[in-house]
């Protein structure tokens, strides 16, 4: 059980930033205009994958 990876059904927003090439301000951002839809979770928001797609947040971003 030590070794084992586990596959996450969402993107924290570190990861998401990474992902989209901006910074964790602009993913906060955009989950506080609704562009990007997310949900708290304890002390962090997180975006679920079957929330977004990444092309079309993309997209978006370079307008």
């Amino acid at each position: 059980m030590g070794n084992e990876l586990v596959k996450k059904n969402f993107y924290t927003t570190s990861e998401l930033a990474k992902v989209l090439g901006v910074s964790r301000i602009s993913v906060f951002y955009r989950l506080g205009n609704g562009s990007i839809k997310g949900h708290k979770m304890g002390r962090n928001f997180v975006v679920f994958k079957k929330d977004i797609d990444i092309k079309k947040v993309k997209s978006l971003l370079r307008k």
